[in-house]
C-alpha cells in the first residue's frame, strides 16, 4: 500500500512539474525547437533598447503578459484540483483504472490549455515585432 501511495505521489508531482510553464527562451533545453523562432517577453524586454520597441509594442507585450498571467492562474488552479482528485483516485484500493485514466486525461487537458496559452502569447508577441526586430532577436537567441 505504501508503494502505491509513493507511486501516486510521484505521478502527481510529475504531472504538476510538467504543467509549469515552459521557458519561452529554451533555457532548460526542452524548447529547442522554438529557439530563434518565437521569443519570450523576458528576452524582448532585455533587448528593448536595441530593438527600439515602440510604445504600442510595449503596450501589446504588457497586455499579453497580463492576459496570460490571469488565465494561467486559473489553469494552475484547475490543474491542482484535477491532480489532487487524481491522487485521491489512486489512493483507493482497489484502484478504478477507468476513473484514473479519465483523471489523467483531465490533468493533461488542463496542462495543454496552459501550454497553448503561452504559445499563443509568444505568437502574438512575435506578430507585434517588425522583421528587423525578429532578425535581431534570432541572433541574440542563438547565442550560447
Amino acid at each position: 500500500m505504501k508503494s502505491l501511495n509513493a507511486i501516486a505521489a510521484a505521478l502527481c508531482i510529475g504531472l504538476l512539474a510538467l504543467a509549469t510553464p515552459a521557458q519561452a527562451d529554451g533555457a532548460d533545453g526542452k524548447d529547442e525547437w522554438i529557439k530563434g523562432k518565437l521569443f519570450g517577453p523576458e528576452l524582448i524586454l532585455q533587448n528593448r533598447k536595441e530593438l527600439k520597441l515602440t510604445a504600442r509594442q510595449m503596450d501589446l507585450i504588457g497586455a499579453e503578459l497580463k492576459r496570460v498571467q490571469g488565465q494561467a492562474a486559473e489553469s494552475d488552479w484547475t490543474l491542482m484540483t484535477e491532480a489532487t482528485q487524481l491522487q485521491e483516485l489512486i489512493d483507493q484500493h482497489p484502484v478504478d483504472g477507468k476513473a484514473v485514466m479519465a483523471g489523467v486525461d483531465r490533468v493533461f487537458e488542463a496542462e495543454n490549455r496552459k501550454k497553448k496559452l503561452f504559445m499563443e502569447m509568444l505568437v502574438n508577441i512575435k506578430n507585434a515585432l517588425t522583421p528587423e526586430q525578429v532578425a535581431y532577436l534570432k541572433t541574440v537567441d542563438q547565442a550560447p
